[in-house]
C-alpha cells in the first residue's frame, strides 16, 4: 500500500507548533506512522498562498489554532472517505477530520457558536473552546473528548506549560517577555522568527517535528546551533526596536500608541515593549509601516496593568472594523491607506469608559 498524506494545518506561531507536534505525534501512535505521512502546514491570515477560506485544503486533515475552513462543512470534501474506508479495510484505519481552536473569532459563520460546533460539524470532531488559554492547554483539557491519551499528554506537558505562558502572556514583567535567556522566550522567538535570511516555513516544519521526536524542551536547543544563532540575532533586533519604539511611542490617554504608518525606523513589531516604556498603559496599538496599500494594525490589552471592568472584545472590534480577528485581550487586522480615521476610531473606543 502506498503511503498516505494527513495534513495539519496550524497557526505559524509557537502555540500552533506546539498544537502541531503533540496532535502529530497522536495521529502517528494511532494510526500508524508506517502508513500514514505528516504534512506541517503552517498557516496565516496574510500568507502568501492567499484568503484562508478560499485556499483548497487536503482531505483528511486537521485545522489547529485556526479559523474553520468551510471546506470542512461541504459534503463534497469527504466523498473520497468512502472509497478509501473499502481501500483500506475498515474507517478506524483512517484518521477523521479536526478543527480544534480557542479563538472567539475562529469561526466567520454567525449560526456557529462553540456550543454547537460539534453537533454541526458532523463530518468533523472539533472543540472550539473560547475559554482556554492556548491550543495544546485545550488539547490537555480536554483530552478524552479528543481521544488524547494521559501518557501522551503527560509527556508534552512541559511544553504545554510553556504555550500557556506563551499564548496567555503570563510572564512576571513585560521586561520578563523579553528575557532571551527564558525558556518561553527563546521557544516563541523561534516560531517567530525574523531572520532575512530564514525559510520561515521551513524552520516552523523542523520545529514541529524535532519537538515530536522529543517532548523535553530543555534539549530542544541541543539538536541544532543554528537555533542560538537566531536567538542572537533576535536579541540584537530587540535593541534595535528598542530604539525605534522610543521614536515614534506616545501615551494617547490611556494608550501606548506606536504609529510606524510613516516610519522609516521599523525594525519589527514587538507586542510587550510598548508596556516598558510606559508600564502604566492599559492597553498598546501598534500601526506598522504602510504596504500594499493597508497598514497591519494590532492592539492588546497590557497583561501587568489591565484596564478596570473592561467589557472590551478586542477580537471581536477588529473582526468587525479591520477585516483580522484575535482573543477578548488581543487582537489584529488590517487597515486600508484611505481608512487612517479607523485608527483614530478604535483610540476613542479603547479609551471609553
Amino acid at each position: 500500500m502506498s503511503r498516505l498524506v494527513y495534513s495539519i494545518y496550524s497557526h505559524a506561531d509557537a502555540d500552533g507548533g506546539i498544537a502541531a507536534a503533540i496532535f502529530g505525534k497522536f495521529i502517528r501512535q494511532k494510526y500508524g506512522s508506517h502508513t500514514w505521512d505528516l504534512d506541517i502546514v503552517p498557516v496565516n491570515h496574510d500568507s502568501q498562498h492567499g484568503v484562508w477560506n478560499l485556499r483548497e485544503i487536503s482531505w483528511p486533515c486537521a485545522i489547529l489554532d485556526f479559523t474553520l475552513h468551510p471546506q470542512l462543512m461541504d459534503e463534497r470534501f469527504f466523498v473520497k472517505k468512502s472509497a478509501f474506508v473499502l481501500q483500506m479495510g475498515g474507517e478506524s484505519k483512517i484518521p477523521p477530520c479536526y478543527w480544534i481552536d480557542h479563538h472567539p473569532t475562529g469561526a466567520s459563520y454567525s449560526f456557529l457558536t462553540p456550543e454547537n460546533a460539534q453537533t454541526i460539524l458532523t463530518n468533523v470532531i472539533s472543540k472550539w473552546d473560547v475559554t482556554a488559554i492556548s491550543t495544546p492547554g485545550l488539547l490537555r483539557t480536554h483530552r478524552e473528548e479528543l481521544g488524547l491519551s494521559l501518557d501522551l499528554l503527560k509527556s508534552y506537558e512541559a511544553y504545554i506549560d510553556l504555550a500557556e505562558i506563551i499564548d496567555g502572556a503570563l510572564y512576571a514583567t513585560a521586561e520578563a517577555a523579553h528575557d532571551f535567556s527564558n525558556l518561553a522566550v527563546k521557544i516563541q522567538t523561534l516560531f517567530n522568527c525574523h531572520h532575512p535570511v530564514i525559510d520561515r516555513t521551513a524552520l516552523y516544519k523542523r520545529l514541529v517535528r524535532q519537538i515530536m521526536h522529543n517532548p523535553n524542551p530543555e534539549e530542544l536547543f541541543d539538536t541544532d546551533p543554528i537555533y542560538q544563532a537566531l536567538i542572537d540575532y533576535e536579541r540584537g533586533l530587540f535593541n534595535k526596536q528598542m530604539k525605534s519604539y522610543r521614536a515614534v511611542t506616545k501615551k494617547v490617554k490611556n494608550v501606548a500608541y506606536a504609529n510606524f504608518s510613516e516610519s522609516k525606523e521599523y525594525d519589527g513589531l514587538s507586542r510587550f515593549l510598548p508596556y516598558i516604556l510606559f508600564p502604566e498603559a492599559e492597553y498598546a496599538v501598534h500601526v506598522l509601516p504602510r504596504h500594499g496599500g493597508h497598514c497591519i494594525i494590532s492592539c492588546g490589552i497590557n497583561p501587568w496593568n489591565k484596564p478596570v471592568n473592561s467589557s472590551k472584545h478586542l477580537g471581536n472590534y477588529f473582526a468587525k472594523h479591520f477585516g483580522g480577528g484575535g482573543h477578548a485581550f488581543v487582537a489584529g487586522g488590517k487597515v486600508p491607506e484611505n481608512q487612517q480615521h479607523l485608527v483614530s476610531n478604535l483610540l476613542s473606543y479603547i479609551q471609553e469608559n
